[in-house]
């Protein structure tokens, strides 16, 4: 963590104690992201559907939004969509940290020793956002696609 050495020469160089300079910007980080959550809450409603009726079930049947990008796929190809994808990308997460073992980088955020852990990262995360927005406001009656406009 950047920021003013609290101890001069009782410290490793290039480093500072954890407490309270780190501390404090996740802290802020945190409430940051609380408060934008609670607004997005207050501005957005969500509200609960109705209990299903098994008589006329609804058409799509969607799983939650947390879901819709593992449903995505599952509608192109059952194994790859619902065993082979995900099973690859499960075990290329968890490889990741084992093969990136040099240590230089370790403890800064965005340096350029580990731009390929975090370009990886981001392809997964990204990947998994676009599915859900395709599943969530893209798939209609059938899983047909349709506009949402």
């Amino acid at each position: 963590m950047r920021g003013p050495f609290t101890k001069v020469g009782n410290v490793p160089d290039n480093s500072v104690y954890s407490w309270p300079n780190l501390l404090m910007s996740e802290l802020f980080v945190f409430m940051l992201t609380l408060a934008v959550i609670l607004t997005l809450s207050l501005l957005f409603n969500a509200p609960l559907e109705e209990p299903v009726n098994v008589m006329h079930p609804p058409n799509p049947a969607k799983a939650p939004w947390y879901f819709l990008g593992l449903q995505e796929m599952v509608s192109y190809s059952a194994f790859w969509g619902g065993v082979g994808i995900p099973t690859i990308a499960v075990i290329a997460l968890l490889l990741i940290p084992y093969l990136d073992r040099n240590p230089k980088g370790v403890g800064r955020w965005f340096a350029r020793r580990t731009a390929v852990a975090n370009t990886l990262f981001l392809l997964f995360v990204l990947t998994n956002v676009i599915l859900i927005v395709i599943g969530t406001f893209f798939r209609g009656p059938n899983w047909s696609f349709v506009t949402p406009w």
